[in-house]
């Protein structure tokens, strides 16, 4: 009778050890599962803030274009100012900047080459004569 005990006991040890490994592996499937979710959702923000960055780079490169267009409208008004006769004193009044900055886009004004007719350009426009001081309000510098 002890050995049908016997075999009674490793009988239901063995069903326990092999419910107890089920479970383990119920719960390791469940990790698994669960650290997919957690590597997916890292990947996800990792794509978003990139995304979001790239969005960013190109909309800032278009806002420093679009202001570079009007810093430069800005200064053509002011070299239409200057061919009216008016002095660069006044013109910097009117304008509420320095004259030192109305006297940088006469100056380079002057020294930007006229364009001849058969050239089609100078290659002047990215110099830094042309670009000029970028100060655009205020009173900055003492010349006034």
């Amino acid at each position: 009778m002890a050995g049908k005990a016997r075999n009674s006991m490793m009988v239901q040890a063995r069903r326990k050890t092999e419910e107890l490994a089920a479970k383990r592996r119920e719960r390791e499937a469940e990790l698994h599962s669960l650290a997919t979710d957690y590597h997916a959702a890292t990947m996800m923000a990792e794509a978003t803030v990139e995304e979001a960055e790239r969005q960013a780079a190109e909309l800032i490169a278009a806002a420093k274009k679009n202001a570079e267009a009007a810093v430069e409208d800005a200064k053509e008004t002011v070299r239409k100012m200057l061919a009216t006769g008016e002095t660069r004193k006044g013109i910097a009044e009117l304008l509420d900047v320095s004259v030192s900055y109305v006297r940088s886009i006469d100056v380079a004004a002057s020294k930007k080459p006229k364009p001849a007719a058969d050239s089609g350009g100078t290659g002047a426009e990215g110099s830094e004569e042309s670009r000029g001081v970028g100060v655009v309000s205020g009173h900055e510098g003492s010349d006034h």
